[in-house]
């Protein structure tokens, strides 16, 4: 009856999920352990990695400088994946170029010119150090699958099989990820002209982007959850899929974008003690597009999906019939309006002390190819649900698709939109600084602040507003969507800075200094609910205290210093000149907010989220410990049915501190007139100091309160032994 004994199961495996996984990462009973690694013979992360740098300077006639430089990486990876037949190959290669001429036309005038190019290329599944992954057609054919990849597409892939209890059968979609080639030109004007000196010119930067990446879902995609037989590795066995999907994919496809800006300034001095900058600038950041027009955006007044005209037979015969489809502009219009001006001033008191300030205003930038859409209904993949029809399954291997589309179950569609003309965000920076010598000392005592206003951001707006009435479909704003976001442009963000530092730049100890405390707010709306207030919430990247300690000990032994100055030249050489590089940084912790899942209390079939704040949850320094960061009990799951979302802020706990100090040691040998030779040993980590992630912050979770890792980079003391050759 496609029933499987139980005591046909096998329990080692969840023998050794007990053994050697925490409770959290164990499996069920039929749970198949990963204990492939050791096949796995090349690093994890990368197996080689070629850098390449080469720079010309050429001086044309004293008027007249050329210089060119040019660099290349290459990543050459293997990477593992659960199983050893799915380890996959990536290699990225990148190249910047960049030549410049500087030309001197008078003394007082000077132009300066630059020209970069840049090309970034990823490609996955290219054989690699012996390894041919799996090429998703091959493997189709193999299996003798049928209704998938109808283009033929060939690259590295494999039909996805997702068997409940059991480490997913895949391997990472191939094809060229990427392949960027974008250039830019920059021009910079000085004109010197009595008490003025003028700059002005600009920078144009066109870029492109080719992708041609075979998606997941070209090979088909298979879930078996044991609805059948009652498990679901045997479900697998015998072929009997609960789901199948397939996608037929747009690709080779190309991006297009552009930046361009232009500046004016002029730094005047009004005296001896005063010099006034004045600028102005002006962005247009570009309309990004695809060249093969398949583009669309949403309407969030009429609830249409728009794409251009022209592309209608483009449109999948399989998109939801419930969605209207209009033709109309999709293309964002950028903004000609992004004048921002700047203004600083430095006064020197006297010959100990000056003031320095400054008010700037800059212009966001959405970013890179940012809001483009190319999917919709140009490109959606078709579900299949099986049922038990008479006996027997509607479908199965080698055929996991019905013969017709009536079969097909379309998943609700989700949709994002923007307003079609950008209004970028400006930012507002200002600071005053106190400067103050005293003997060979520098300090410094800076105010820094800034204000965001205008920012953009995207926001689900398709949920219903919390309430005592059970989650249905219909209660969506936008019913036939399953998802809907919406860019707004009324982002705020306040930071606030006092910075103090002190220097050293003579003597045999050199340092700069300097600790910083910042506030920095942002008024983030609820992404449960977007329609409700928004609240000021703390960012989670910025410590509230932090300290930098930079210094150099020339150690005063050897020629020309305090000890052993008359040394012999063998005791010099072994015992002089040697110097010590300290680095150091000081963090207090970033915050995080505390969490919930598994529960919709708000009635809005959003699970999971902010919980209850009964307390405050953070402990003091001296019960902080690993096992236990916060007090969990300080939050509460809100009431199931309550219609409410919890009332906790965001960003309200404090995360470990950050303590790492660097050490050099290093010496420059003379090995003749023309050649010397310099070692360095570099210490990262010098004490070895554990420097934690943030706890888990799940409270429906067991390891609530628990820091469960390391932040990267800081897993141990690191010594690394450097030579370098001048000539």
């Amino acid at each position: 009856g496609n029933l499987v004994p139980a005591n046909r199961l096998n329990a080692l495996s969840q023998k050794v999920n007990e053994k050697y996984l925490p409770a959290p990462n164990r499996g069920g009973a039929d749970a198949l352990a990963n204990n492939y690694g050791f096949t796995f013979p090349f690093p994890t992360d990368y197996a080689l990695r070629k850098d390449f740098t080469q720079r010309i300077d050429y001086q044309i006639s004293s008027k007249h400088r050329l210089m060119g430089r040019l660099i290349e990486n290459w990543g050459l990876y293997v990477l593992p994946r659960d199983f050893p037949e799915f380890t996959w190959t990536r290699v990225r290669f990148n190249v910047h170029a960049v030549f410049e001429e500087t030309y001197v036309i008078s003394p007082a005038l000077i132009n300066s010119v630059r020209v970069g190019l840049y090309k970034e290329k990823s490609t996955d599944g290219d054989p690699l150090y012996g390894v041919t992954p799996f090429k998703g057609d091959v493997a189709v054919k193999e299996l003798g699958l049928q209704g998938v990849n109808p283009k033929g597409y060939s690259a590295q892939g494999f039909p996805v099989m997702n068997i409940t209890g059991y480490p997913l059968l895949r391997t990472s979609p191939g094809g060229v990820g990427r392949n960027d080639h974008d250039w830019g030109i920059a021009d910079t004007v000085t004109w010197a002209r009595g008490r003025h000196v003028f700059k002005f010119g600009g920078e144009y930067k066109p870029q492109n982007r080719f992708v041609g990446q075979i998606p997941e879902g070209t090979y088909g995609n298979f879930a078996f959850n044991g609805s059948f037989s009652g498990n679901a590795y045997s479900d697998f066995l015998l072929g009997i899929p609960f789901t199948s999907s397939r996608l037929d994919p747009l690709t080779n496809r190309v991006l297009k974008d552009s930046e361009l800006g232009l500046f004016l300034t002029d730094s005047f001095k009004v005296s001896s003690r005063l010099t006034l900058d004045l600028g102005l600038r002006w962005d247009r950041f570009g309309s990004p597009f695809y060249e093969d027009n398949l583009m669309l955006n949403w309407d969030p007044a009429t609830g249409n999906v728009i794409i251009p005209a022209g592309t209608e037979s483009r449109v999948s015969p399989l998109y939801p019939k419930n969605i209207k489809i209009v033709t109309g502009e999709v293309r964002q219009r950028a903004s000609n309006k992004n004048f921002v001006p700047r203004i600083g001033f430095a006064y020197r008191l006297n010959d100990k002390t000056s003031i320095r300030g400054g008010y700037g205003m800059f212009t966001e930038t959405l970013g890179r190819y940012n809001r483009i859409q190319g999917g919709g209904p140009f490109q959606i993949a078709e579900t299949y649900q099986n049922v038990i029809e008479g006996g027997q399954p509607a479908f199965t291997f080698p055929n996991p698709f019905p013969t017709t589309l009536g079969g097909a179950r379309i998943p609700s569609q989700g949709v994002s939109g923007y307003p079609m003309d950008v209004n970028n965000g400006k930012i507002h920076q200002f600071n005053f600084t106190i400067e103050r010598q005293w003997q060979d000392l520098g300090f410094r005592l800076s105010y820094v602040g800034s204000r965001n206003r205008g920012m953009n951001y995207g926001v689900g707006v398709n949920s219903p507003p919390p309430s005592l009435i059970p989650f249905t479909n219909d209660r969506r704003i936008y019913p036939q969507y399953n998802s809907a976001s919406w860019y707004q442009w009324d982002g705020m963000a306040n930071y606030n800075s006092l910075t103090f530092e002190a220097q050293r730049k003579v003597g045999q100890v050199t340092f700069g200094n300097h600790w910083t405390w910042a506030s920095n707010y942002s008024n983030n709306p609820n992404t449960l609910y977007p329609y409700g207030p928004k609240g000021w919430t703390r960012d989670s990247y910025t410590p509230r205290q932090r300290g930098v300690i930079n210094m150099v000990w020339e150690i005063p032994m050897g020629k020309g210093r305090h000890f052993l100055a008359t040394a012999p030249r063998v005791v010099d050489g072994v015992l002089g000149g040697w110097q010590l590089y300290w680095i150091g940084y000081l963090e207090t912790g970033k915050y995080f907010s505390p969490s919930f899942s598994g529960s919709d209390p708000s009635n809005t079939n959003s699970f999971g989220g902010r919980p209850d704040r009964v307390c405050n949850g953070n402990l003091p320094a001296g019960q902080l410990s690993i096992t236990r960061w916060f007090d969990s009990s300080c939050f509460a799951v809100p009431r199931a049915g309550s219609g409410n979302f919890g009332n906790s802020g965001n960003n309200i706990l404090e995360g470990p501190g950050y303590n790492m100090q660097n050490l050099s040691i290093a010496k420059t040998f003379s090995l003749s007139e023309r050649f010397k030779f310099t070692f360095t040993s570099a210490i990262s980590n010098a004490f070895n100091h554990p420097n934690f992630r943030n706890p888990a912050a799940n409270i429906s979770s067991s390891d609530v309160g628990v820091v469960g890792g390391l932040v990267e980079g800081s897993k141990g003391r690191h010594i690394e032994i450097r030579g370098r050759i001048d000539f």
